[in-house]
């Protein structure tokens, strides 16, 4: 049930992440920069922090606890996304959201799915299969067919610009956003990689183990041990008829570390053999909060100059509906990153690859969707929107494809 809830949340992340931009086509006076800093301020800002701080007890504490390294980690690769996300907005304008999606996904899809089977994560990913194994060649034959979908939407979306007569703009509009978007699709991964790569530490310090609580406990090597488990009324865990452990009120990563010491073994943060996850939803909203940072300073601040260039900050408060169209749009990119995290971690070891790859693959789709209602494809018929819906039809053939390799691994 795990591997089905997992797909389905990761899809609807996808899904809510690829129409989450509709609001600017409703927008007359906003221009990119208005609507992308209150965007991302609430998005990336304001939301996160906010769930962070008010639903993880002792937030800050707990975040003084986790290492340097895998904040700074986070946000290195939070850097490159927050690049690929101004370059990924000035697309939607000068090339389309369809279009952009498209060419988005697949170049994201092929380095994020990819490199953590080689690259081992964080926590639960840290047992990802490697490239070569029966799970790990499924996920790359999910990556094969998914590029064909993305070169089948392009050829699509080349086709209707034909139809459009949109063919004819000069180099610097059309195909210099094309470009751009390459390069966006590449540095795009740095959200799944930010959430691979660092939320274990992150997420665990955050975690407060309650008393009649569920959680899940992971012991490398021990699977007696390891399972969903029920945190009785006094705070102790039955990890086995044999052994039982208080951990209640304790962080996530003092629990797994009073379970190390009682079964005998040393636990290390870089590495733990132990792992205790809460579930906490607020806690995931942290890794975001602390691990994209990095790349809410390039968003934000890029925005920030073109309305002080323009001279256009006034404009931001002069129209309440516009203002709040843009709340919308931070509000669902937060849904959705929180959405794919959460389902990662309920797709298991392989949930990084695998969850990656769905969510790009409804993504995609989110992106026609808008695309279509929009008008983007108003007046095209024949070959070009066929060639579209064909597209569609092989990027949810795709993301089967990448579950199926995921149930590799619980076999």
């Amino acid at each position: 049930m795990e591997t089905v809830l997992g797909v389905l949340v990761v899809a609807l992340g996808g899904l809510v992440m690829g129409s989450g931009a509709w609001p600017f086509k409703l927008m007359r006076t906003f221009q990119f920069e208005h609507w992308w800093f209150v965007g991302m301020l609430v998005g990336l800002v304001i939301m996160p922090w906010s769930i962070a701080l008010l639903g993880c007890p002792d937030a800050l504490e707990g975040l003084r606890n986790v290492p340097f390294s895998a904040i700074l980690k986070a946000n290195i690769f939070a850097f490159g996304w927050g690049i690929a996300n101004v370059l990924c907005g000035l697309c939607f304008v000068r090339i389309g959201v369809a279009l952009t999606g498209a060419i988005l996904a697949g170049l994201g899809v092929s380095v994020g799915a990819i490199v953590p089977l080689v690259f081992k994560g964080s926590g639960l990913f840290k047992g990802a299969p490697d490239l070569g194994s029966k799970a790990g060649i499924m996920v790359v034959a999910g990556v094969a067919v998914m590029l064909a979908g993305v070169a089948v939407a392009s050829v699509a979306g080349f086709g209707r610009d034909r139809e459009l007569k949109k063919a004819a703009r000069p180099t610097g509009g059309f195909l210099g956003g094309l470009i751009m978007t390459v390069i966006a699709g590449i540095l795009s991964t740095g959200t799944a990689f930010t959430f691979i790569y660092s939320q274990h530490p992150i997420v665990s310090n955050l975690s407060i183990v309650a008393a009649e609580s569920d959680l899940t406990v992971t012991v490398d090597g021990r699977k007696h041990l390891s399972g969903r488990r029920h945190v009785r009324p006094d705070g102790t865990v039955a990890l086995s008829d044999s052994l039982t452990v208080p951990i209640g009120g304790l962080r996530a990563s003092e629990a797994a570390n009073r379970i190390a010491e009682r079964i005998g073994v040393r636990d290390d943060p870089a590495s733990p053999i132990v792992k205790v996850d809460t579930g906490s939803i607020p806690a995931n909203f942290g890794v975001w909060a602390v691990g994209l940072m990095a790349g809410a300073i390039v968003n934000l601040a890029y925005a920030a100059y073109l309305l002080t260039k323009k001279r256009t900050w006034g404009v931001l408060f002069a129209h309440p509906k516009e203002l709040a169209l843009s709340i919308i749009i931070g509000v669902n990119f937060s849904v959705a990153v929180a959405l794919m995290g959460k389902g990662m971690l309920l797709l298991g070891a392989l949930g990084g690859s695998v969850g990656w790859g769905i969510q790009q693959a409804m993504q995609m789709t989110g992106n026609q969707g808008v695309g279509f209602l929009s008008g983007e494809w108003r007046g095209v018929r024949g070959k070009p929107r066929e060639l579209m819906y064909l597209a569609i039809g092989i990027l949810i053939v795709a993301a089967a494809i990448m579950a199926a390799g995921n149930s590799l691994v619980k076999r």
